[in-house]
């Protein structure tokens, strides 16, 4: 009867498993694939927007790092991470073209145009001002008035076009 038993037992443990190895291969089959136009965090826009600002908040660290502490400024590092923001906006701009890879995006972007292209002017404008005023400038005064510009161009983009 023991025997018997045990053999049950085996029975419901390879059945136990074989139903968790198939729902594990279906999961795993299924992935995160989401249905045809719908958005997606993995969609190459998203991620090239997600990855582009994860450096844009790089260097406006360093930015920001000299803004709080002025005796750190280095005109040279300072100048360089100016044109890095500034310089690839333009590359920013390119993945906002599909209104389906939304990410984090709100569907403002798309649906107010006018105003997400405005905000973008701004943001560039600012870039390019700061890049301007970091060419000559020898503290952290010198730029103050536009960092602090560029950091109101992303915060109020956020505001409107971020979720």
């Amino acid at each position: 009867m023991k025997s018997a038993k045990l053999k049950s037992l085996k029975l419901q443990s390879v059945k136990s498993f074989g139903l968790i190895a198939l729902t594990a291969l279906a999961l795993t089959a299924c992935g995160d694939k989401a249905p045809a136009g719908a958005s997606s965090a993995t969609s190459p826009d998203v991620k090239a927007r997600q990855d582009l600002m994860q450096d844009w908040r790089a260097a406006n660290d360093i930015l920001k790092g000299m803004m709080e502490n002025p005796a750190n400024f280095d005109a040279a590092t300072f100048k360089e991470q100016a044109e890095f923001i500034s310089g690839s906006t333009v590359q920013m701009w390119t993945h906002f073209n599909d209104a389906n890879a939304k990410g984090d995006s709100q569907d403002a972007v798309w649906s107010d145009a006018t105003g997400f292209q405005a905000k973008k002017d701004e943001f560039d404008a600012a870039t390019q001002n700061l890049v301007a005023v970091a060419a000559t400038a020898q503290s952290a005064d010198d730029v103050n008035a536009a960092f602090g510009a560029m950091a109101e161009g992303c915060g109020s983009c956020h505001k409107v076009y971020k979720k």
